[in-house]
């Protein structure tokens, strides 16, 4: 079974037990740590060591980024750490990141932010004590700049950094699960504008054909009656679509879904139920057995009333088709 691969991005030596620890923790959720350290990233030797961590990192569907007080080495001898450039490629690759920062680290951050545009300070001067290099608070804005996918949260020690990703990781799969079921309701409300789409189509097309004959009067009553009836409603939604032909020389339901698109399927259960893939309940069946018997002493009433035969209908019916 395929499981998630978390690629964790930091420098090394002065995070080196908060690495240790985030190994472990990944591994208790079930999914796969990615460190440099611990050989899951292949070092290939056409490559440089430093372009194998970055070709890992689409390998993977979580990116941790720590940031704390050292900079780190420079990717292949650039002006970007390469815990900079293993973010660059995350980002690049749309993986969801998961950026955390030294709380001291992050203090210093805010001293650096409000000063760096006062003119009167020298900024060669200024030690900032958790921070190696103010490259690192230029890396901080970068995450933060971004328009999407930049939240980036401090911690003290690794309890934090474990309860952050726990109540992260969380929000991501309710997120999913609400997102696949907001999919599932979509999908059932466009199969049920189809149905309706079907339905409008057929009781169209039975209306269009009657137009101009004779008879139209009493074949759009008989559409009428049709469209009233429960029985044919249930009938259209599981799968059929019975013409008045079929509701004319049929005497039972199930002769009429014999001819309008197969066999009903009689299940037993409590509820009643029909579907589309013409399965019908036992106590609805029978019910509509009733009501379709409803609907043909209907249609021989309306025919009785108008002085047509049922013969004289199915001859015009059957000429239109």
């Amino acid at each position: 079974m395929a499981i998630p691969r978390v690629f964790i991005s930091s420098t090394c030596y002065d995070l080196k037990h908060i690495r240790e620890n985030l190994k472990y923790f990944v591994r208790t959720i079930g999914y796969e740590p990615v460190l440099s350290e611990e050989g899951a990233v292949f070092y290939n030797p056409t490559m440089h060591t430093h372009d194998s961590c970055l070709s890992e990192v689409p390998n993977c569907q979580m990116f941790v980024l720590i940031i704390g007080g050292r900079y780190g080495g420079l990717f292949r001898e650039g002006d970007n750490s390469i815990t900079n450039e293993e973010y660059k490629e995350a980002i690049k690759s749309k993986i969801p990141v998961f950026a955390l920062v030294e709380q001291s680290v992050y203090s210093d951050h805010f001293l650096y932010t409000k000063n760096k545009n006062n003119k009167n300070l020298n900024h060669n001067e200024i030690v900032y004590p958790s921070a190696d290099n103010t490259k690192i608070f230029g890396f901080i804005d970068q995450v933060r700049s971004n328009s999407i996918n930049n939240a980036i949260v401090p911690f003290r020690d690794f309890s934090d950094i474990e309860s952050y990703l726990r109540q992260q990781w969380a929000g991501m799969m309710f997120s999913f699960l609400s997102n696949q079921n907001e999919e599932n309701r979509v999908s059932d409300m466009m199969s049920h504008l189809v149905g309706v789409s079907d339905k409008i189509e057929f009781l169209s097309t039975q209306v269009l054909k009657s137009v101009g004959s004779n008879e139209s009067k009493v074949l759009v009553k008989l559409h009428d009656l049709m469209l009233d009836s429960e029985a044919i409603k249930t009938l259209l939604s599981t799968g059929h679509k019975p013409t008045l032909i079929d509701i004319l020389t049929s005497t039972s339901l199930k002769e009429c879904s014999l001819s309008s698109g197969g066999e009903l399927i009689i299940t037993t259960g409590e509820n009643y139920v029909t579907t589309s893939a013409g399965e019908i309940d036992e106590m609805h069946y029978e019910m509509m057995e009733e009501e379709y018997s409803r609907l043909k002493a209907n249609i021989s009433e309306l025919l009785a009333n108008e002085g047509i035969t049922q013969q004289k209908i199915l001859e015009v019916l059957r000429d239109d088709v």
